[in-house]
């Protein structure tokens, strides 16, 4: 009997997890009916028996875990988990090990070795090589069958190279794919057994890097290192094929002018393989755009630094304005962002892959934030001439979210932690200001990559880290990068069972039990317990969402308001703002504290012709969250220049940084059309504007 992905995927869950998984957690991480989880359960503790294991219990009232026997003899090494399942392959990790093989494996690229690799049929695979020839096609590359000799691929190394770069990338930004993992490395290092035992080329190869690190003054993520010393390890059994990339030498130049050029030469150096010139600005363009885990901002010069600097301040000045809100640390912000649209920049520029396996619920989590990072991303993507695409902006979502997010608290500190986080500067300050804002009194006192926390010792009263890792003196919670509601409720009740002195109560379960028998005679007393269980992890009460209001839930008939005309701007606040104050939303020194900003600031409230939203802080008057909308049949002129006239003045009172971007959100996209500009201008009554914006919802 084998496993497939997705059990592999739940036993590791279940592995990994320090205390007993809720059934619910099970059903929203893994996406399943609970009814599918306990299925697929049942098949893993048969697999669990067969190999002279003892299967998954569950334990009342607080969930499903794996004995410390079992969990022990499934490691292979203090941190990592095993790799020697033997599970099938999803359909993406078959094709990806066929592309591997064909540009990794020129002289066994043949039918029979796709077979032993995937357990796929003849058949199955000729259907997968029917793909794989139009991907390799687009990229440049030609894919035949040689009789006798099996697959070959024609085109030139460059974009060879890119398609490896890609398959590397995803499979790191696959934690759970151990197995291609390891048969990639067994690809590049024959000699190699699995990834978590390291051949001492590539031990080599990694303290190489570590030493590149210390030149280059910065740190690179535990994952980027990995990435890079297989790409090198790639790169000299090309070389000793004769495989060569060429590089033009007017990029040669540019790049050889980077602090980046001296450490690719310091690591080709201290290797026994004699590299190209091409070759070592090859792996200069790699550590330009590799991801990386703290940056010493103070060692770039003004020169190298002026282009991307002005690209990210006006990044920051558009989210600003369009998201209606002020960072108020802008500095820490720009240097941040920096840092991490340094190796964007260069990534887009060679071409360079990033898998991004918390794209999609970065877009899940904070969708408006997401929309906004795009709008500002025609900055980046107007300065590198290339489109930004969603996995990098999702990436970049995470710096502005972290700092948008947080809460300007004056907590006494209770509790000191330690973040442990491979994903890089943004993924790091999103966690920690998740959990900030989370826990109250809960002090982030540094991040750390995998490689710090193993080598350094730290003092804290608790420890959080994406990845599994065994506890030393400190307690460890492990969390995802991303927190759901679930995950919060999950680190609460955590961070109770460790710090919290009460005595613990009594289990609901059991309550309830004494109460069903003191008026039942129970037959199947454990069978009930089970039914309780799952039905009590259903009612649970949960953490709420922030909630985050329509645009049709605050400009309403009470706030939509046509007009002829007004005398002067001013008037047009105050005149827009009557609604708000009249509902108590917002204070009279609100309304002067908008007027005094564009006296003050400009008219930075026309984000569009014709279209005004004043807007101010929160702590200037705003009782709740609130939003109005002043139609003018005659334009009103911020300013003497004909661009800063508006004939729709949308008033803006936001309590937090966050509670109104939904709303303003369906506003952008309402007035991103011009035909609804023209329509709204047009209106003469409040029904064609409610219904504009309802069929801007709707969509």
């Amino acid at each position: 009997m084998v496993l497939d992905k997705r059990r592999a995927h739940l036993l590791s869950i279940i592995q990994h997890s320090p205390d007993p998984v809720p059934t619910k957690e099970l059903v929203a991480r893994m996406n399943l009916s609970q009814r599918t989880i306990y299925y697929d359960l049942d098949q893993i503790n048969s697999w669990l028996r067969t190999e002279g294991l003892e299967p998954i219990e569950s334990q009342h009232g607080k969930g499903l875990f794996l004995p410390p026997d079992s969990k022990s003899k499934l490691m292979v090494s203090k941190d990592q988990s095993f790799e020697d399942w033997q599970y099938q392959l999803s359909k993406e990790e078959r094709e990806v090990l066929i592309k591997a093989s064909i540009l990794l494996e020129e002289q066994d690229a043949s039918m029979q070795r796709f077979m032993d690799l995937t357990s796929m049929s003849r058949g199955t695979i000729a259907k997968v090589i029917k793909d794989i020839k139009k991907e390799f096609r687009e990229a440049g590359l030609h894919l035949y069958y040689k009789k006798g000799s099996g697959y070959r691929l024609n085109g030139p190394e460059e974009a060879k190279r890119t398609m490896l770069s890609t398959i590397l990338a995803t499979i790191f930004s696959h934690h759970d794919w151990q197995n291609v993992r390891n048969e990639v490395h067994r690809m590049i290092q024959p000699e190699a057994d699995t990834w978590s035992q390291e051949t001492e080329q590539r031990r080599m190869v990694r303290e190489i890097l570590y030493e590149a690190e210390k030149e280059l003054g910065l740190t690179l993520t535990d994952e980027m290192v990995e990435i890079l010393s297989l790409q090198i390890l790639m790169i000299m059994k090309r070389i000793e094929l004769h495989k060569y990339i060429s590089v033009p030498e007017a990029e040669k130049e540019v790049l050889k002018q980077t602090e980046a050029y001296k450490a690719a030469l310091h690591i080709t150096n201290k290797l026994e393989v004699a590299f190209p010139d091409d070759e070592v600005c090859f792996i200069t363009m790699n550590l330009l755009g590799s991801k990386v885990q703290q940056d010493n901002f103070n060692r770039y010069t003004e020169q190298e630094l002026s282009g991307l600097k002005e690209v990210v301040q006006r990044m920051i000045h558009d989210f600003q304005l369009y998201s209606c809100v002020v960072f108020d640390d802008k500095q820490g912000l720009e240097e941040n962002l920096i840092s991490h649209i340094k190796p964007t920049f260069y990534r887009l520029k060679y071409g360079l892959s990033i898998a991004n396996d918390l794209s999609d619920s970065i877009q899940t989590t904070y969708p408006d934030i997401f929309h906004l990072t795009k709008r500002v991303m025609r900055h980046l993507e107007l300065y590198v001439g290339k489109v930004v695409p969603d996995e990098e902006a999702a990436y970049i979502t995470l710096h502005f979210g972290g700092w948008l997010t947080k809460e300007k608290k004056k907590v006494e500190t209770k509790f000191k932690a330690l973040i442990v986080c491979e994903n890089g500067i943004g993924t790091s300050n999103m966690l920690r200001t998740q959990l900030e804002n989370l826990i109250a009194g809960l002090n982030v006192i540094t991040t750390l990559s995998m490689r710090d926390y193993r080598t350094n010792e730290y003092e804290a009263d608790i420890i959080f880290s994406t990845n599994y890792i065994k506890e030393k003196d400190i307690p460890v919670i492990h969390v995802p990068a991303i927190l759901t509601n679930l995950e919060k409720e999950r680190v609460m009740q955590r961070m109770n069972e460790l710090f919290d002195s009460k005595p613990t109560e009594k289990n609901r379960t059991d309550l309830l039990m004494d109460v069903i028998k003191r008026y039942a005679t129970v037959h199947e007393e454990d069978a009930l317990k089970k039914e309780l269980v799952q039905l009590l992890e259903q009612t649970t009460p949960t953490i709420k969402e922030l909630r985050k209001p329509m645009l049709n839930e605050l400009l309403t008939e009470q706030t939509i308001q046509l007009k002829d005309r007004v005398t002067d701007w001013e008037e047009a606040i105050k005149v827009a703002s009557e609604p708000l104050v009249k509902q108590q939303s917002i204070r009279p020194d609100y309304v002067e504290a908008m007027i005094t900003n564009v006296k003050e600031l400009g008219p930075y409230i026309v984000i569009a012709p014709n279209i005004a939203i004043p807007h101010a802080r929160p702590e200037t008057g705003v009782e709740q969250l609130g939003m109005s909308f002043l139609r003018l049949e005659e334009p009103v002129y911020f300013s003497e220049k004909e661009k800063h006239r508006a004939q729709l003045i949308i008033v803006l009172a936001a309590i937090d940084n966050q509670t109104h971007l939904k709303a303003l959100s369906q506003l952008t996209e309402l007035l991103s059309n011009e035909g609804n500009i023209e329509k709204l201008i047009a209106a003469n009554d409040q029904e064609t504007v409610i219904e504009l914006i309802n069929q801007t919802i709707e969509v």
